[in-house]
């Protein structure tokens, strides 16, 4: 029994696959090294595999071209076996598409030198391979795995609010705020606040001025009710 279990082992070794993948970003964007260092996929196995955990592994971005790969992923033994994993992409700067793959491959051979492999488009909210017990599952959308999986943007990720203001000040929303919305208003109340600011800012750097003014005030005041009189 222990014979078994080392050779069906030294299979799921020795039965090794690669999954090729491109990011293309496409003309408008350009590949950077920043964006090399921000961009990065999981692989995980799914399904029933003879190893113990099961096969998780995270790569990133090798070169400015968006090539990237998984090397040595572990295949279940036995010719015609399947082996299920799910891809994941992440990127700080986009949101990517597909953001979710399943891939299936199928043994040709023993060896496990030949096999055929198949990719779907998946999204969250799903299963990731219906089950066979279902009489009409739902058809996966099967995307191209040669020469390799083309991730691409679907556009530039929003920029992340890490502070959100809840309560909106008093020039932010109600009656005041009206009074700031239009440019003439804006002026309208600039000048009100001059007109009663100017005056105490006067008094207080000038004195015998703001004196004088008031003063000058007066006797146009009392000019005035003098004429009204006659």
């Amino acid at each position: 029994m222990r014979w078994l279990w080392a050779f069906i082992s030294l299979l799921s070794v020795t039965l090794a696959a690669t999954i090729r993948g491109r990011l293309d970003l496409g003309p408008q964007l350009n590949m950077t090294g920043a964006t090399v260092s921000r961009v990065h996929f999981r692989l995980h196995q799914i399904g029933d595999y003879y190893n113990k955990d099961g096969y998780s592994s995270e790569t990133r971005l090798d070169d400015l071209n968006g090539n990237f790969q998984f090397d040595k992923i572990p295949l279940n033994p036995g010719i015609n076996a399947t082996t299920h994993f799910v891809m994941y992409s992440n990127s700080m700067d986009f949101n990517l598409k597909p953001n979710r793959i399943l891939i299936t491959f199928t043994n040709l051979d023993e060896q496990g030198t030949e096999y055929d492999i198949k990719a779907y488009r998946n999204v969250f909210g799903k299963e990731f391979f219906p089950s066979p017990d279902i009489l009409y599952p739902e058809q996966l959308e099967q995307i191209d795995v040669n020469p390799y999986i083309t991730i691409t943007p679907i556009n530039a990720a929003p920029m992340r609010v890490y502070y959100q203001q809840r309560n909106k000040g008093i020039l932010q929303s109600g009656p005041l705020a009206r009074l700031f919305d239009t440019r003439w208003k804006q002026a309208g109340v600039i000048t009100l606040v001059s007109l009663v600011v100017f005056p105490i800012l006067l008094e207080k750097l000038d004195p015998e001025t703001a004196k004088a003014v008031k003063q000058e005030q007066q006797k146009r005041q009392r000019l005035k009710y003098a004429v009204k009189e006659e």
